[in-house]
């Protein structure tokens, strides 16, 4: 004849669940257990166990104890409605983890969350961070007046043309930093290298007021903003060497203006 009740201990070798699990089940009311002994023993029936393993299901969803005894004492008709919003929640945190794991590759591959293929930042955009960043910095200075200004006009531009020069400014500087990289060998006050400086400078110069003092801000955030060191690092060579060399480089050209 088959076992009608099951002890404790037996119910934690079937659902590898925990007495204590099992004890704090019963306190809370989500699973009261077929009989308690007169020396307090506990006992399940089938019945027990079977909501046992929905119950340990549901959770490893995702749902709180609360809500699945909120769901298990559902008619099934509105329990099934409340499953299915509950597998919508479900969806949407696959995508919130494939995007998370997509960036955590990226920052895998390039050892550093800043740079030309940094990944998404939880908050604000890591771009708006910089802006926000910069206006507490610089936000009395001419040159982030002029360079505000000249983004409002940007930002007057259809949103296609906006983005689309954004990027192309960006990829013409990193395509500098990149020659910039390679010329290392030579001396930062060169003359290479102060033509590929220039270039750079002029790139600014499109949306802001070039001054000696802002080339000078520049290179000592390069040098000493860990953030800029570990861009700059990706390019390769010795960690810390290519920012070094773009502040003398920097400092070279801002002395010449």
């Amino acid at each position: 004849m088959p076992k009608a009740l099951l002890t404790v201990h037996e119910v934690v070798n079937i659902t590898g669940t925990t007495a204590r699990t099992l004890h704090h089940y019963d306190r809370i009311g989500l699973l009261k257990p077929a009989k308690v002994k007169e020396n307090g023993y506990r006992l399940y029936d089938r019945a027990n166990l079977e909501r046992l393993q929905i119950i340990l299901f549901l959770k490893e969803t995702g749902l709180r104890l609360e809500d699945i005894a909120v769901v298990l004492e559902l008619p099934e008709p509105e329990r099934r409605q409340a499953l299915h919003k509950h597998r919508e929640q479900l969806i949407d945190k696959k995508r919130r983890l494939e995007g998370i794991l997509h960036d955590f590759d990226r920052y895998l591959e390039a050892g550093t969350i800043f740079g030309p293929r940094s990944p998404e930042m939880p908050g604000l955009p890591l771009h708006e961070q910089y802006d926000r960043e910069a206006e507490l910095v610089y936000g009395d200075t001419q040159a982030y007046a002029v360079y505000k200004q000249r983004m409002q006009q940007l930002e007057q531009r259809p949103p296609g043309e906006r983005e689309m020069q954004l990027q192309q400014v960006e990829q013409r500087m990193n395509g500098v930093f990149a020659e910039l990289f390679v010329l290392m060998r030579n001396a930062p006050e060169s003359p290479d290298i102060q033509l590929k400086i220039k270039e750079w400078a002029d790139e600014l110069a499109a949306y802001t007021e070039i001054t000696p003092q802002l080339l000078i801000h520049i290179a000592e955030n390069y040098r000493g903003d860990n953030r800029f060191q570990a861009y700059f690092d990706t390019f390769g060579g010795e960690k810390g060497k290519f920012a070094s060399f773009l502040h003398q480089a920097i400092l070279a050209y801002s002395s010449s203006l």
